[in-house]
């Protein structure tokens, strides 16, 4: 009879282990949206939500979402970072969202250090978030817009930005007013972030972060 029980035990463990990564499976499944810079296109899986707290009137949420992988050396990746200002606390309110800048931290902007990549082997270096051989884009002009705040999110963007192109690793030409978007629709994930690497907050230069994107 105990063996019987365990044997029971053992199916109906493996039965629940199988059903949860199923479930798992198909929440990335689920998971839909794109980076396009230029006529170039790829896929996004997953999202996330960063947030570092109080900053005047707003909340300082940052998104980021990223191809199912970001290091492959044959197909294009792709990462996109957005540090925006929410006014609620734990989560990026509906709405539309315009360029403004991190001094002033209004509700409902997003600032010029956001960064989208596009290409082969996407990485996180010192200086920030850097593509081998593709382009790295900051937003100069556009909407960010909210329709999505619950359990999944429904984020888009499109407008306008200073491109860099690099080859193996090197700047190689830099172009104004390219065209570029993005969409994203399922699950984030949230995390509350304090990590910055500047020596200083109040720093003229850019803010990096310590981004859980990679």
């Amino acid at each position: 009879m105990n063996t019987i029980i365990k044997l029971f035990s053992l199916v109906f463990a493996s039965l629940f282990i199988s059903c949860s990564n199923d479930e798992v499976n198909n929440q990335n499944t689920n998971n839909q949206g794109f980076l396009k810079i230029g006529d170039q296109t790829v896929a996004l899986a997953q999202a996330y939500l960063e947030n570092y707290g109080k900053k005047g009137d707003s909340y300082n949420i940052d998104f980021s979402a990223r191809s199912e992988t970001l290091s492959g050396n044959s197909n294009a990746a792709a990462a996109v970072y957005f540090e925006l200002f929410s006014s609620q606390e734990k989560k990026l309110a509906k709405g539309n969202y315009s360029l403004g800048n991190y001094s002033s931290a209004l509700p409902n902007t997003y600032t010029q250090w956001g960064q989208s990549l596009l290409g082969i082997n996407i990485t996180s270096t010192d200086k920030g978030l850097m593509v081998a051989n593709g382009i790295s884009i900051k937003p100069t002009e556009g909407v960010f817009t909210v329709t999505e705040n619950a359990k999944t999110y429904k984020v888009n963007f499109s407008g306008k930005g200073t491109a860099s192109n690099y080859t193996n690793g090197k700047l190689t030409s830099t172009q104004e007013n390219v065209d570029f978007s993005m969409e994203y629709n399922g699950n984030v994930e949230h995390y509350n972030s304090t990590e910055f690497t500047a020596k200083k907050v109040n720093s003229k230069e850019r803010i990096e972060k310590l981004h859980t994107i990679f």
